[in-house]
């Protein structure tokens, strides 16, 4: 969990200071320095009310996923299971993991065509 990684590449991203978001969580100043520097956890409500104030999922600020835009359309439980394998596999390999994938994909694609060319 890096939540101050997040947390000052979303500072940086909105162009906001560390004093602004403090503000407007109404925490203080020193106890948001305290997250940005991993010198401290805040609690779960404090998670919940950033990722509101960022527009994005606690996921995302606990760093779970690297993902900021929530999802509007949920997963099933497959695709679900899909993101979790995904998640588990080294970042050095996930390209593989994709472009299996997209393989996989086209190989689905181009079997439909032949399906129905036969059938026609």
């Amino acid at each position: 969990m890096d939540i101050g990684r997040q947390l000052r590449n979303l500072l940086d991203q909105e162009r906001i200071s560390q004093k602004e978001l403090a503000k407007a969580l109404n925490i203080s100043d020193s106890t948001l320095s305290g997250y940005v520097k991993n010198r401290r956890q805040p609690d779960a409500k404090t998670v919940i009310r950033i990722a509101s104030y960022f527009h994005t999922t606690t996921d995302y600020i606990y760093g779970l996923t690297s993902v900021r835009d929530p999802i509007t359309i949920p997963y099933n439980a497959e695709e679900r299971h899909l993101v979790n394998i995904y998640r588990a596999i080294p970042e050095d390999k996930r390209p593989l993991y994709i472009e299996t994938g997209r393989v996989f994909s086209l190989y689905g694609k181009n079997k439909k065509k032949k399906d129905k060319t036969r059938r026609a």
